[in-house]
C-alpha cells in the first residue's frame, strides 16, 4: 500500500501556511469567547479558509483536514461560556472532548505540513498525535454521556449491551474490511487501536443515548454527537497513517467535518435542552427496546461486503469473526426482545382481563364518542344501571341522552373536554334511563381513547340519585326542626338570606315548660311544644318564617316594620300563653319577646343576637314584656355581662371599696352616726355605686360573702371611732333576702362579739325599693317584720332608707319594727309634693314617724334651703351632700377629730 513519496513543500508555502493556521486557531478562539451568533459564522469562515487554501496549493490535504478540525475549538469555548440548560458538567466535559481534539488535529496538520516522514514509537506522528487525543476524548465523552445513571432492569441492560457489542462490531468491520481485508495489505497498529478503541466508544455512546431514559431529550443530540466525534477522529488517524491512499485525503477531510458537525450537535444538546419534565417511563419501555434499531450498521455492512466480494475482494480471519460477532449479537438481542414482548403480551393479557373484569363489574358507565360526539361504544354497565340499550344509544349524540334544558350545556361541555380547552373537571346531567324516569348523573371525562387520540372522548356516568336524594334529607333536616317541623336556626338564617324585603325578626322566650315536665311528665311538656307552635304557624301570615331557636325559645322572621312587629309580638305572647289543654290537664306558659329589625349591613346571625339581648333585658320582668332592641340596650346588657364575669374575685382582688357618710345632729352640726356605703372600683368599667352592685351580688348568690366583708371592715374601724365618740354608731345597708340568711344572722353576731361592739351601736337598714321586692315575693311582709323584730330584741336597731322615693304607704309602716327613718330628698326637696307644697308632705312624714317612735333623719340635703326645710319640719338628723360627701375612712378620722376638739374648746 506504499505510494509515490509526497513533494517537500517550500519555505515560503511553509510560512504561509504556518501563519494561516495560527490565525485561523486564533479567530475561533476569539470568535469562541464571543459565542452567541458568531458560533456558525466562525465556523463556515473556518472552513472556507481551509478550503480556499486547500484550492490554492497553500495546503496539502493532511494540513487542511488538520485546520478544519481546529475549527470545532470555537465551539467548545462557547460550551465553556455558556449557561446551560442541562448539567452544567455534562458540557463542561463534552467541551472539554472537544478542545482536546481540535488542538489535537491542528497539531496533526502542522505535523502533515512539517515532519510528514516523522516517526514516534514506529507510528507516523501526524498519526501519533490524534490517535493519543482519542483516549483522553472518550474518557471525557464516556463520562458525560453515560451519567446520569439509567433506571433499567436486567433484561433491559442485557439488550444495551448486546446493541453496544453489535454496532461495535459493526463499526469495526466495514474499515477493518476495507483496508485489511486481503491478506497482503498492510496493518498498522496506529490504525488498529484507533479502529477499535474509537469505534468502541462510539457505540457505547451510542447505544447510550438511544437506550436513555433520564434526560432522553438531551442526550438524544449528545450521544449522536459524542459518536460522530469519535468515529471522526479515528478516521483522521486512519488518513493520517495512510498519507499515500488515494482516498487518504478525502477521509481527512470528512473525518474534520464531522468532527465539527458533531462539536454543534454536542453543543445544542447540552446547552439548549434541559432535563426532561415529563414522568419517567417504566424500565424496558424505551422506543428502541422493542426492534434492533442499531442493527441498521449491520445492514450497511452487509451491502458493503457483497459489494467487496463482487469486485474480487477478500475477507480475512478477523472480518469474519467481527462479522459473526454482529451478526450472534444481533440474534441474541432478538431473541431477548422476543422473550420480553411475550412477558409484556402476557401482562398486557392479565390486565385487560381484569379491565374487561371490572369495566363489567364497574357501576359507572364508560362511553366513547366520537369526533361528532356520537356514541360508538358504550359499557355493559348502562344496561345494568340505567337500561340503556346499544340499540337506544350507539350512534346517537350523547347530549341526547339528558335532558332538554340541558342538551346545549352538556353538548358545549363534551366539545371543550374533546378539544382539551379548560372546563369544569365534572357536570350534574339529569339523564333519561330506558325506562323514561329523570336520573341524576355525573359525568366525568378521562381524556381520549388510546387507539384513536385525538378523535375520540371517553366519558364515565355515575349514576348519583340515591346521593342526591340523601343530600336532599340531610339539607332538610339541617334547616328543620325535627320535633315541631318548623325552621331551626341554620333554616332561618337560610330564609333571610333569600327574603331581602324582610322587616325584623322577633324571638319569643317560654317560661313554665320545665314545670310542666316536672310535674306532668315530659310528654306533656312535648305535647305543649307542638301545640305552641301550631300557633305559632297558624298566627303569622303565610310570607312569614316561623323557627324554633332552642328548648324554650321560638321566633318569626316577619315582613312587618316596627309597630306592627312590635304589635304582632305581642298578638303572639297572647296566643301562646292561653291555656293548653291536653289529656285531662290544663298547663300554662309565660312568655317574653324581644324584636330587631334587618338591616343592610347586619346578617341575620346578627340581628337574631341582638332580638335576643332585647329579650334578655325583659326576660327577669314580668310576663308578656316586649322589648325592641337598641344600641343603648346592648350597652347595658355588655356592662351587666362584663360585671357578672368580674365581680367574683373581686374582694380577693382588693377591687370592693368602703366610703363613710356622717349623719349629723342637725342641732350642733355633730356627727352621731354613720353610714357604709360600698362600691366597686372595676379596673376597666370604673366605679360601680351600691345600687348597681347590691342587685348583681344578690342575683349572683355573692352577696354574702360581699356583706360579710362590709360588715367585719367597718366594724373594725368603728372601735377606734367609739373611743373618741362613744354615742357613734354605724349603719349598714342589706336587702330584705339577707335578713333571711343564716349566714348574715352569725356575721352579725360574730362581729360583735369579735369587736366587742354594743348593739346599739348598730343599725340595719333596708331600702324602701326593696321593700316592694318583698311586696312582690311570695313572702309576706309579715316575714320581714319578724326578722326585723328578731334584731331589735337583740338590741340592734332598724332603718328604712330613702322613704319617699318609692310608693310605700305610710300605714305600711306601722306593721315594720322600725327606729330610724331616713326621709328621701324626694320628699323634701324642690318641685316635691302636691304643687311643690314641700314642707306640708314633710310635716305629715315628720309627724307620723315620731308618732311611731322613730328617729326622722333628712336624707339628701344639697342646699342651705334644705336645711331650713327639714329644721323648720322638726326633723333632729340630717345626712347629705351639704353636711359631708361620702368619704374615705381617713377622712372620716380627721373630721371626728376636728369635731372632738372643737368640743373640748367649747367645753
Amino acid at each position: 500500500m506504499g505510494g509515490p513519496p509526497l513533494s517537500r513543500p517550500t519555505d515560503r508555502q511553509v510560512a504561509w501556511s504556518v501563519a494561516v493556521c495560527v490565525l485561523t486557531v486564533l479567530c475561533l478562539l476569539a470568535g469562541g469567547l464571543l459565542a452567541g451568533g458568531l458560533l456558525a459564522g466562525g465556523l463556515l469562515a473556518g472552513g472556507l479558509l481551509a478550503g480556499g487554501l486547500l484550492a490554492g496549493g497553500l495546503l496539502p490535504a493532511a494540513a487542511a483536514a488538520g485546520l478544519l478540525t481546529a475549527c470545532s475549538a470555537g465551539v467548545g469555548v462557547a460550551m465553556l461560556r455558556a449557561r446551560p440548560a442541562g448539567p452544567r458538567p455534562r458540557a463542561l466535559a463534552l467541551a472539554g472532548g472537544i478542545l482536546v481534539a481540535a488542538p489535537a488535529g491542528a497539531a496533526s496538520g502542522l505535523a502533515a505540513l512539517l515532519a510528514p516522514h516523522t516517526l514516534a514509537g514506529g507510528v507516523p506522528l501526524p498519526a501519533e498525535i490524534p490517535l493519543v487525543s482519542l483516549f483522553f476524548v472518550a474518557g471525557l465523552y464516556l463520562s458525560a454521556v453515560l451519567r446520569p445513571h439509567q433506571r433499567r432492569d436486567l433484561p433491559a441492560r442485557l439488550r444495551a449491551g448486546l446493541d453496544t457489542l453489535s454496532v461495535a462490531a459493526g463499526v469495526i468491520f466495514l474499515p477493518w474490511l476495507l483496508l485489511f481485508g486481503d491478506e497482503h495489505n498492510e496493518r498498522r497498529g496506529a490504525s488498529i487501536t484507533a479502529l477499535i478503541f474509537g469505534g468502541g466508544a462510539a457505540a457505547a455512546v451510542a447505544v447510550a443515548g438511544v437506550h436513555a431514559i433520564r434526560h432522553r431529550a438531551a442526550l438524544q443530540w449528545c450521544a449522536p454527537g459524542a459518536a460522530l466525534s469519535l468515529i471522526g477522529l479515528t478516521a483522521l488517524v486512519v488518513a493520517m497513517d495512510f498519507p499515500a491512499e488515494p482516498n487518504a485525503a478525502i477521509a481527512g477531510i470528512a473525518a474534520a467535518a464531522a468532527i465539527n458537525v458533531a462539536a454543534v450537535l454536542m453543543w445544542h444538546g447540552s446547552v439548549r435542552i434541559g432535563p426532561d419534565a415529563r414522568p419517567l417511563p417504566p424500565a424496558g419501555s424505551e422506543p428502541s427496546a422493542g426492534f434492533p434499531l442499531l442493527a441498521l450498521p449491520m445492514i450497511a455492512a452487509a451491502l458493503v461486503t457483497v459489494y467487496h466480494l463482487i469486485n474480487g475482494g477478500g475477507m480475512d480471519t478477523v472480518s469474519i469473526a467481527l462479522g459473526l460477532t454482529a451478526i450472534t449479537a444481533v440474534a441474541a438481542r432478538e431473541w431477548l426482545s422476543a422473550i420480553a414482548l411475550r412477558r409484556h403480551a402476557d401482562h398486557l393479557t392479565v390486565q385487560g382481563n381484569r379491565l374487561r373484569s371490572l369495566v363489567f363489574g364497574s357501576a359507572d358507565v364508560a362511553m366513547v364518542l366520537d369526533a361528532d360526539l356520537a356514541v360508538r361504544w358504550q359499557s355493559p354497565a348502562a344496561a345494568r344501571q340505567f337500561g340503556l340499550s346499544d340499540q337506544d344509544v350507539l350512534g346517537h349524540a350523547a347530549s341526547a341522552l339528558a335532558h332538554p334544558a340541558q342538551a346545549d350545556a352538556v353538548h358545549a361541555y363534551l366539545a371543550r373536554r374533546l378539544a382539551g380547552s379548560d372546563s369544569p373537571a365534572s357536570l350534574p346531567v339529569r339523564l333519561r334511563d330506558g325506562f323514561g324516569r329523570w336520573r341524576d348523573t355525573e359525568w366525568t371525562t378521562s381524556g381520549a381513547d388510546p387507539a384513536e387520540p385525538g378523535q375520540t372522548l371517553v366519558v364515565h356516568v355515575r349514576d348519583v340519585s340515591n346521593v342526591r336524594d340523601l343530600e336532599r334529607a340531610l339539607r332538610q333536616s339541617t334547616h328543620l326542626d325535627q320535633q315541631t317541623s318548623l325552621a331551626n336556626r341554620e333554616g332561618l338564617c337560610r330564609a333571610g338570606e333569600l327574603i331581602p324585603d324582610a322587616g325584623a325578626i322577633i324571638v319569643i322566650e317560654l317560661g313554665g315548660l320545665t314545670a310542666i315536665a316536672d310535674v306532668c311528665g315530659p310528654d306533656q311538656a312535648e305535647v305543649v311544644v307542638i301545640e305552641a307552635a301550631r300557633r305559632l304557624r297558624t298566627r303569622v301570615a303565610g310570607a312569614d318564617v316561623p323557627a324554633r331557636l332552642g328548648e324554650t325559645r321560638f321566633a318569626v322572621l316577619t315582613h312587618c316594620g316596627a309597630v306592627r312587629a312590635h304589635l304582632l309580638a305581642s298578638q303572639l305572647i297572647n296566643a301562646l300563653t292561653v291555656p293548653y289543654e291536653a289529656a285531662g290537664t290544663v298547663s300554662h306558659l309565660s312568655a317574653w319577646a324581644g324584636v330587631a329589625d334587618l338591616t343592610p349591613e347586619a346578617g341575620v346571625d346578627e340581628v337574631i343576637r341582638r332580638a335576643v339581648l332585647a329579650l334578655r333585658s325583659v326576660r327577669s320582668g314580668p310576663p308578656g314584656a316586649v322589648e325592641w332592641y337598641e344600641e343603648q340596650l346592648e350597652t347595658r346588657l355588655l356592662r351587666r355581662s362584663t360585671l357578672e364575669q368580674d365581680l367574683p374575685g373581686a374582694v380577693a382582688r382588693g377591687e370592693l371599696e368602703l366610703a363613710y357618710q356622717p349623719i349629723v345632729d342637725l342641732a350642733s352640726r355633730r356627727p352621731v352616726g354613720v353610714e357604709t356605703l360600698l362600691s366597686w372600683r372595676h379596673p376597666t368599667l370604673g366605679a360601680v355605686r351600691a345600687g348597681e352592685l347590691l342587685p348583681l351580688a344578690d342575683d349572683l348568690g355573692l352577696l354574702g360573702a360581699i356583706g360579710h366583708w362590709a360588715l367585719h371592715a367597718s366594724c373594725r374601724l368603728l372601735v377606734g371611732w367609739r373611743r373618741q365618740h362613744e354615742q357613734l354608731w354605724l349603719a349598714v345597708t342589706v336587702r330584705p333576702r339577707t335578713l333571711a340568711d343564716p349566714a348574715f344572722q352569725a356575721s352579725l353576731q360574730t362581729a360583735l362579739d369579735l369587736y366587742q361592739i354594743p348593739p346599739s351601736a348598730l343599725v340595719v337598714e333596708i331600702k324602701e325599693q326593696d321593700l316592694l321586692g318583698v311586696r312582690d315575693e311570695h313572702s309576706p311582709v309579715d316575714d320581714l317584720a319578724t326578722r326585723l323584730g328578731r334584731l331589735r330584741a337583740q338590741g340592734m336597731r332598724t332603718a328604712i332608707d330613702s322613704f319617699g322615693a318609692a310608693s310605700t304607704s305610710l300605714s305600711r309602716l306601722r306593721i315594720l319594727p322600725i327606729d330610724l327613718l331616713k326621709i328621701d330628698r324626694e320628699v323634701f326637696g324642690p318641685g316635691s309634693g302636691p304643687h311643690g307644697h314641700a314642707g306640708a308632705v314633710l310635716d305629715v312624714t315628720v309627724t307620723l314617724g315620731r308618732r311611731l317612735g322613730m328617729d326622722v333623719i333628712a336624707h339628701g340635703l344639697e342646699s342651705p334651703e334644705d336645711l331650713d326645710t327639714v329644721r323648720a319640719a322638726g326633723c333632729r338628723l340630717g345626712q347629705g351632700d351639704l353636711l359631708g360627701e361620702p368619704m374615705p375612712a381617713e377622712h372620716l378620722e380627721a373630721l371626728l377629730e376636728s369635731h372632738r376638739e372643737a368640743r373640748h374648746r367649747d367645753g
